[in-house]
């Protein structure tokens, strides 16, 4: 379908530096209701490298991937992305940039685990080697 196409490079454009082979099989778009639905999607290793931080992605899958676009109000209405089923496997990988960056998060690594542990909800585990 030509739509699903069109939807398609669209997410390629704003996601594909995440995901890898984002492709239109994947879609599932309920075009009135504005919903769209990606599942199984692989983290690319290199999704985190544009923001500085001392690991890599080692691997990743993210379960689903939901949208909610309002088209009839695209301009004044946000677009809702719902993540349902992420695993992401992080390993350092410190570079030239960022080698401060890791020993930064190594010493503070009390205050991270303190501040994880006082958050309602999700929890974060971060092994270092």
């Amino acid at each position: 379908m030509v739509f699903e196409s069109l939807v398609s490079d669209l997410l390629n454009r704003f996601i594909g530096n995440y995901v890898e082979n984002l492709d239109k099989s994947q879609l599932k778009i309920g075009i009135w209701g504005g919903n769209v639905v990606l599942e199984n999607l692989r983290v690319k290793e290199n999704a985190l490298s544009e923001f500085d931080v001392p690991f890599k992605v080692k691997a990743g899958q993210i379960g689903k991937l939901s949208l909610k676009i309002p088209w009839k109000n695209l301009y004044n209405e946000a677009v809702l992305a719902t993540l349902e089923d992420l695993y992401v496997l992080v390993v350092p990988g410190a570079t030239a940039e960022n080698k401060r960056s890791l020993s930064t998060l190594v010493q503070g690594e009390d205050r991270y685990f303190r501040a994880s542990e006082a958050s309602a909800g999700n929890r974060v585990l971060l092994l270092l080697q």
